[in-house]
């Protein structure tokens, strides 16, 4: 066997598996390995290249039947031979199921004298015939044997054919187990007086059986209301789902039809009829809007716009679209690759799900590095020509920003007209599909084959979901369609097309030749920039380095590629989750341009695996800078294949410490942010999924993003896209193309959202960003109401609101009464039973003066120090001008106001011209005094920095009003416990109630929701309603949980929303089977796939749907987070200052230092540089306080969190000693540059997923309790049953470094305990236990840790040697 497949050794079978299209593993009732294979894409002969090998096949073999779309070849399979066939066959069945278009499995022995794999196991390979090769003068015996196994002997189909009455008691109870409504309202025989009694009806009810008994229907109906689907969806690329009375240059599928070329077309002028006719169609349809903001906009009364309830959206989806007699059929098709005509608004409205073919450009730039080195640099300014003359536009331009609502409202006045399509009817409905539940839904695919064999003249298929319902295996053949942006009908239903030459159609793909161009021209007839991607395809045909390839259906073009070769791929791999090199020099290539028709996006996988066969790469990039200038502006991204690839996220930045100048290339900065996605072989065979799920999340907060940004790149993003997914947020997302430096300097950072991590993540490719704002919430009808009259349904609704600042007057009324009632005043509300009684409303927020400023974001910050320029300059004349008389005014005691200052004497802004006012201590008696740093001496240096800057500074005043003038505020009344002050203010920054924003606030009170304090959550984040969940700062958790203590407003931001989105993703996964649902929701921790089968469940894939009442209202532990608190900020100096502690309530540091085993406190002073370094009694680092004269790199100091002091060679002693006086010059010392890279974590993984069975067995006895030994010898005498892919069992295996050290730890701390309650000298901290020393260096020396340790470091520079030059190389006897 081994010599078959050429594996020698391990090494071998992890390359297979990395590099191979599927690998299927066999397990026993156990959970132990008995079979294995390995399929590729080509046959293992080392002669014939993978691009030959169907020539080859084809002229050898004479195997024509093989091809590269309906053949896998095997480069591995063994077994354990006491399962013999039925072992293979199981595996084989997997590949046919797996993949429907897959029709043989076949494998090469190339040795003439070992036939057989396994000798005396023939029966095992009893599933493959072999095929004999022909070559004159060399017997056949002799000759590599070629041996195929086929579908029909391995994983025969299921027999189809039509419905009979008979078939009633079978298919009823497989429809029952769906719903039961059928049955409901047309009683049992529902389907046997359909069959017999409606024989005029159009619809047609399949069945497939298996032993003559029906385990699965299908119903079909031609009777489809074409308009209302035109209206509410973009149907244009499938010609309104009806026939064109001009000839298409396109074959449906025939088995008898001949090839139809492309010349011969063009000789008959049916190229130009086409095009005339997507010519009009496209003209008449040259108004229509983006779809990527689906919001219905309403404006003012009218009578005739009525939304259905929930009991009309269920009989929508239970009857689609009916109610349309039809004409006849014609014989002609429709060309489906007509692309939409181009949109120059909205430039960010991307669609990665749906690309939106009218927003589609080919760009600029994309894998080349913004200085135009690449060897290609010729190549792309021929694309450069096109578009020099274009309109330069800002689409993150403030006043865009701030009229896009006020613009989608006036161009949706009415509905949209729609393109009117005619011609006959090209489509048919399938309305209901249900299986046997002892069968794989998978089979659908057999019916769905069938179902074309009815309407032949109809090319097709359609099927309209509720938007929640859970995704099938049926839905992986079919192309989810876009929404308009005004479908007053159907609203949340989704719609999927499949066309007969996706479901039946030859695929195929080839390099791109010179004949292609004028089918290309057809091709991209609409497509923007069509000329600059022709040139492309053109130069390509010269080029040594770009390479094109054609998609074929039926041998027609329906798509093109253009590969290049990826520049600066060290850079990228560095700044990117990446392994540091690739797998062979030069195999990473890059996607500069992609086309296809949408009908053809199920096999776009597919069609990615072919490109890495027939080019040298492995890997293929596609880099998008979204918000890049000049050449390097993409402008419009013409990517069709972009949502078959993977997202990758960046890497944080760490600085070269070592100052090595083959580093700093490597290291060096893109000038533009970029967005990346990467694909490899093993992903090309893994489905792909949608969940249709409409989710809105309102509130651009870090809980709201790191939510987002989880659920569309986190684990499940190989196989799971969520395709409706909105961020409701008044500005968008908190980015910007033109930043000011002051305006970066103004807001401090917390956590990881920085302006250039926003630009490095696709947001804007997988979420609709609508900049709105929430008004109101409708829970019966799910929706929300957004400022100017816009509505938006969902079906789960996120709030992550969270606080911002306010203005002064904010809820003064409501604040007033709550501290009235706080003092024990009595309550004089009207209750809810008397007739007089009005729910309370919450009054509307007040407009700002033109002079008062509120940051919240790095967008409101540029914005209004633009504002503060530009009025700076337009009253410099006026008599009222910025003047030491008429001051900028900051007012507040946090952070913000502190880099408001800083910010405003960067924009050059003289201090006199400054007044801070510090609301310090709080007026509320009964609140901390505590200042906002926590930490005196940084205080008082602050403080002291800004009286030497001659800032004015009032200290102790309260905001008590203003003068206000037209719109403007002319002068300011504070008050303090002695005197009052009035100030003329030309501005004023307020810093001063921080809470939730009020149209929120108005929302959730008047809807219904609990809010005490907070939006009131459980523990897994629902509300009083299933179908809303809220998290952030501004929730709390319900009393009845007692964590008041661990609310969110204490954690990471960014753990709450990733912790929301494993919640999300564990409900909504397909692939999650139903032990995993078991958990309730109460374990996130976990994500689980099973690449061949769907779980089971209801039609509804809310999360709601799923979420037991009784256990919501059991009580369960609150999560806790780890991950640190981090907030930096520049402060007038300036000075730079950085903060981690650990999560939860921060403690008054004075409080603190009085609690008991508080460890160490490490600080050093020099040249005025603070660092505050506290240790934990485990000698763990657990808080940093910095404040610098200099710059320095927060991103690299915040890695010491959590690390023990013997991480950095033992910190603590060598400060005791006296050998460190400057924590900053420590922590950037060359040696350490290794703990601040990412991938260090990943070697700390490793060592503790080191397996040490063989020693556990040893030392078990040992260091194991009597009670353990005793409780795993009865585990080991009964049968354990291993479910897949979740649990560990208690084997040996499974043994890991890490849970053998824990185990030690455990056993001998419960020693320790005992004997210490003995002993009166107590050890207080980490290694102060003589006893312990002892047996931890025993042990280790018996594990032999220091081998374990030192073979993972030396693997691990020498993985990384290329992307840090500055490594040691290790010898090779370490490895």
């Amino acid at each position: 066997m081994s010599m078959n497949f050429r594996i020698n050794d391990s090494h071998n079978i992890v390359n297979l598996i990395e590099n191979g299209i599927l690998s299927v593993c066999q397990l026993d009732v156990n959970g132990s390995i008995v079979g294995f294979l390995c399929a590729r894409e080509y046959p293992l002969i080392p002669s014939v290249h993978p691009v030959a090998w169907e020539e080859y096949v084809w002229t050898k073999y004479k195997a024509v039947e093989l091809n590269a779309r309906n053949t896998m070849f095997l480069h591995l399979l063994c077994w354990n031979q006491i399962y013999g066939r039925e072992c293979v066959d199981s595996m084989l069945e997997s590949i046919f199921m797996h993949d429907p278009y897959v029709h043989h499995v076949a494998m090469v022995k190339c040795i003439g004298s070992r036939t057989i794999l396994v000798p005396g196991q023939s029966r095992s390979e009893g599933s493959f015939r072999r095929v004999q090769a022909m070559e004159r003068g060399i017997p056949g015996d002799q000759l590599p044997g070629l041996y195929v196994a086929d579908r029909p002997e391995v994983c025969p189909r299921l027999r189809v054919r039509r419905a009979v009455e008979e078939d009633n008691d079978d298919i009823v109870p497989i429809i029952e187990r769906y719903s039961t409504r059928l049955r409901e309202l047309y009683g049992e025989f529902y389907i046997s007086e359909l069959i017999s009694r409606h024989p005029e009806s159009d619809r047609v009810l399949l069945v497939c059986e298996h032993k003559e008994l029906a385990v699965g229907v299908m119903c079909l109906n031609t009777l489809i209301n074409y308009e209302d689907l035109n209206e509410s969806f973009e149907l244009m690329p499938f010609a309104g789902l009806r026939k064109v009375d001009t000839l298409s240059i396109y074959h449906k599928y025939s088995a008898g039809d001949s090839a139809f070329s492309v010349s011969s077309a063009v000789s008959s002028g049916l190229l130009e009829s086409a095009s005339q006719f997507r010519r009009t169609s496209t003209e008449s349809s040259a108004h229509y809007r983006g779809t990527k903001s689906k919001v219905t906009w309403l404006f003012g009364e009218d009578e005739c716009i009525n939304f259905p309830g929930e009991g009309e959206k269920e009989l929508t989806h239970d009857v689609a679209g009916l109610g349309r007699d039809e004409s006849e059929e014609a014989d002609a098709s429709f060309d489906v690759t007509s692309i939409l005509d181009d949109d120059d608004d909205d430039e960010l409205e991307f669609d990665i799900v749906n690309i939106a073919t009218d927003l589609l450009k080919l760009p600029k730039y994309l894998s080349y590095d913004a200085l135009g080195k690449g060897p290609a640099e010729s190549f792309l300014k021929i694309i450069e020509g096109s578009g020099r003359h274009a309109k330069k536009e800002t689409t993150y331009d403030i006043n865009l920003k701030k009229d896009r609502v006020k613009t989608l409202a006036g161009s949706n006045n009415g509905l949209s007209d729609g393109t009117n399509y005619s011609g006959t009817p090209n489509a048919f409905l399938l309305e209901l599909f249900a299986m046997h539940p002892d069968y794989d839904e998978r089979h659908g695919f057999d019916m769905l084959e069938a179902a074309y064999e009815l309407f032949p003249n109809r090319d097709y298929c359609i099927v309209c979901l509720p938007s929640n319902h859970v995704s099938f295996p049926l839905l992986e053949h079919f192309t989810l369609v876009a929404p308009r942006t005004t479908r007053l009908k159907f609203v949340n239903q989704t719609l999927y097309v499949a066309h007969v030459n996706s479901v039946r159609g030859n695929m195929s793909i080839r390099p791109g030749e010179a004949f292609d161009v004028p089918a290309l021209h057809n091709l991209l007839d609409h497509a923007p920039r069509a000329q600059a991607l022709l040139d492309l395809f053109d130069s390509t045909l010269t080029s040594r380095t770009l390479q094109s390839y054609i998609m074929l259906s039926e041998n027609q073009p329906i798509g093109m590629v253009v590969l290049g070769p990826l520049e600066d791929g060290t850079t990228i791999r560095v700044q990117y989750d990446l392994e540091p090199e690739p797998v062979r020099p030069g195999t990473d290539g890059s996607v500069l341009a992609s086309v296809i028709s949408p009908v053809l996006e199920p096999h776009r996988r597919w069609f990615m695996r072919e490109l890495l066969r027939r080019s040298q790469y492995s890997t293929l990039f596609w880099i998008c800078r979204l918000f890049a200038k000049g050449e390097a502006n993409p402008g419009r991204n013409l990517m069709s294949l972009a949502d078959c690839m993977v997202p990758v996220h960046p890497r944080i930045s760490v600085p070269n410490i070592f100052k090595n100048k083959i580093l700093d290339k490597i290291l060096k900065d893109v000038a533009t942010p970029f967005a990346l996605w990467i694909i490899e072989r093993p992903l090309c065979s893994m489905p792909k999924v949608y969940v249709n799920n409409s989710i809105i999340v309102v509130g651009a907060s870090r809980t709201g993003l790191a939510f987002l940004e989880s659920l569309f790149m986190g684990p499940t993003a190989k196989y799971l896209t969520f395709s409706n997914v909105t961020l409701v947020s008044e500005h968008g997302l908190p980015t910007i193309t033109e930043c000011l430096k002051a305006a970066d300097t103004c807001v401090p950072r917390e956590g990881r959202y920085n302006d250039r991590y926003l630009k490095s993540v696709p947001f804007y490719f997988y979420v609709d960003v609508i900049s709105a704002i929430m008004v109101g919430i409708d829970r019966k009808n799910k929706c929300i109401h957004l400022k100017g009259g816009g509505v938006k349904y969902y079906d789960e609704l996120v709030l992550t609101c969270g606080h911002q600042f306010q203005h002064p007057d904010y809820l003064t009324e409501s604040l007033y009464l709550a501290k009235k009632i706080q003092k024990g005043e009595p309550c004089h509300r009207i209750l809810m039973d008397n007739i007089q009684y009005k729910p309370d409303r919450v009054a509307a927020p007040r407009d700002l003066p033109d002079n008062v400023m509120l940051v919240n974001s790095l967008f409101e910050a540029n914005m209004r120090l633009r504002i503060l320029m530009r009025t700076i300059t337009d009253f410099k004349e006026k008599p009222f001008c910025l003047s030491e008389d008429n001051q900028v005014i900051v007012y507040g005691d946090c952070i913000e106001a502190y880099s408001c200052v800083a910010a405003l004497l960067e924009l050059g802004i003289s201090p006199s011209m400054i007044v801070f006012v510090e609301p310090f201590p709080p007026e509320d008696s009964n609140a901390l005094r505590v200042n906002c740093f926590n930490n005196e001496t940084i205080d008082e240096r602050v403080q002291a920095n800004l009286e030497s800057l001659g800032i004015r500074i009032y200290r102790r005043c309260y905001l008590a009003s203003w003068r206000q003038v037209d719109n403007r505020v002319e002068a300011l009344h504070f008050m303090s416990s002695v005197y009052a002050i009035r100030l003329p203010c030309f501005a004023l920054f307020c810093y001063g109630l921080k809470a939730i924003d009020v149209n929120a606030f108005k929302a959730i009170n008047e809807c219904g929701l609990v809010y005490d304090g907070g939006l009131v959550v459980g523990q897994n984040f629902e509300t009083n309603d299933p179908a809303i969940y809220g998290a952030g700062t501004f929730t709390r958790y319900s009393r009845r949980l007692y964590a008041s203590e661990r609310l969110h407003r204490y954690y990471c931001s960014e753990d709450v929303g990733e912790a929301l989105a494993k919640l999300f993703l564990l409900k909504l996964d397909p692939f999650v089977t139903n032990t995993d649902l078991g958990n309730d929701g109460g374990d996130n921790s976990h994500f689980g796939s099973s690449l061949f089968s769907f779980k089971v469940q209801d039609s509804h894939g809310s999360i709601t749907s799923k979420s037991s009442t009784g256990t919501w209202r059991k009580w369960q532990p609150v999560a806790k987070y780890e991950s640190p608190i981090v907030q930096t900020a520049t402060l007038p100096g300036p000075l730079y200052y950085m903060k981690v502690r650990k999560p939860g309530r921060e403690l008054p540091m004075a409080v603190q230092m009085c609690l008991p085993k508080q460890g160490h406190t490490l600080i050093t002073d020099k040249r005025g540089n603070y660092f505050r370094l506290h240790l934990n009694s485990l000698h763990c680092i657990d808080a940093v306080s910095c404040l610098s004269t200099k710059p320095f790199s927060s991103d690299t100091l915040q890695q010491v969190y959590g690390k023990h002091e013997a991480f950095f060679n033992k910190l603590l002693f060598r400060f005791q000693r006296g050998d460190i006086d400057d924590l900053y010059e420590f922590f950037v010392r060359p040696w350490m540059s290794a703990m601040y890279e990412d991938s260090f974590s990943d070697l700390l993984h490793s060592i503790n997923a080191q397996s040490v069975s063989t020693v556990y067995n040893l030392l078990r006895p040992k260091y194991a309790s009597p009670e353990e030994i005793s409780k795993s010898r009865v585990e080991s005498s009964c049968s354990i049953t291993k479910t897949c892919g979740f649990g560990q069992s208690d084997s040996p295996s499974d043994i890991t470094f890490r849970s053998v050290i824990d185990k030690f730890i455990s056993n001998t701390s419960s020693q320790m305990i005992a004997a210490a309650k003995k002993c009166t000298n107590k050890p207080r901290e980490c290694g102060q236990s003589a006893a312990l020393k002892t047996p931890a260096i025993g042990f280790w020396k018996s594990i032999g840790g220091d081998r374990i340790v030192i073979s993972h470091i030396a693997k691990y520079l020498l993985k990384h040697s290329s992307t840090n030059p500055h490594y040691a190389t290790p010898k090779n006897e370490f490895i």
